[in-house]
């Protein structure tokens, strides 16, 4: 015997054991029967001995088969008892996790439209301001801006097209706003940890000079930057696809200002092993369907 344990020989002689049948134990495990009895053929070689005889449809545990069923026994009881308190325990229940602003301003207003598709499906929502390591003890679906994690399957969702904003009663009072009037009006700045402050990177990409008078707030957050703006305190700059309810609502309007790329793409992301999961696919597959890629 060497000391190379067959973690999945013995996965597959427990199951072989419990069901007493090989074939069931295949089904039950996904894989063929060939390769049941190339792992129950592995597992008699390192412990040089037989393990069990098969009749017809059924198997016969020998005596070391026995001995072993029974060593077996409570460690994969612990085993499952230990995922089962690390897993979700909530049956249909799918967990998505995704960046504040498409948490709050998009994923959350669809809720129920999401709801009436699946209403058997319960949806843990979840935000966050950084991207975190994704783990499905966190969630089983991330909207993130990594483009990679072993592990996971990631698939882009959207990039990132600042666009202007403010609300009809600030366009109202207002003079006429323009490349060559916006040192007349208030900007709402907002900080991001990836491309930093958001009109400094508009005004460099469409290689316009900032006026030395220019009035502006600063916020550390983009969400406090559209609320001033809903609230008629200047303009704003924002993804469109995460601003539709409120331009939908009225509450704000799109401006005929140029676009500014900040460089950030979002990603959907889940685990590949989950891929079979049907709950989580269908989530992501729905996401995938619904979320307006381009409205420009």
């Amino acid at each position: 015997m060497n000391n190379n344990i067959p973690l999945r020989a013995l996965q597959i002689f427990e199951a072989c054991a419990r069901l007493e049948s090989c074939s069931l134990a295949a089904n039950e495990l996904s894989v063929t029967q060939s390769a049941v009895s190339q792992q129950i053929k592995q597992l008699e070689d390192y412990f040089q001995e037989k393990l069990f005889y098969r009749h017809g449809g059924k198997i016969n545990l020998s005596d070391a088969g026995i001995e072993l069923r029974e060593r077996l026994a409570p460690v994969f009881y612990d085993l499952n008892s230990v995922c089962s308190s690390l897993a979700q325990t909530m049956e249909g229940e799918v967990r998505v996790h995704s960046y504040t602003s498409l948490a709050a301003r998009w994923l959350v207003p669809k809720m129920e439209q999401l709801r009436q598709v699946y209403p058997e499906l319960n949806i843990n929502v979840g935000m966050f301001q950084n991207d975190i390591e994704m783990s499905d003890m966190i969630a089983d679906i991330f909207i993130v801006t990594r483009e990679f994690q072993d592990g996971y399957t990631i698939i882009p969702l959207v990039t990132e097209k600042l666009m202007a904003f403010c609300s009809p009663q600030y366009l109202e009072q207002t003079n006429l706003i323009n490349v060559n009037t916006l040192d007349q009006h208030c900007l709402l700045y907002s900080k991001h940890k990836d491309y930093g402050v958001d009109w400094d990177t508009w005004y460099r990409n469409n290689d316009i000079t900032i006026s030395p008078n220019q009035r502006k707030i600063i916020f550390n957050h983009n969400m406090l930057a559209v609320q001033a703006a809903i609230y008629g305190q200047g303009i704003v700059l924002g993804l469109e696809q995460t601003l539709k309810v409120e331009l939908d609502c009225g509450n704000l309007v799109k401006l005929e200002l140029p676009a500014c790329y900040s460089g950030l793409t979002y990603y959907i992301a889940y685990k590949t092993s989950k891929k079979r999961d049907q709950r989580i696919m269908r989530i992501v597959d729905w996401i995938l369907d619904n979320y307006p890629v381009d409205l420009v």
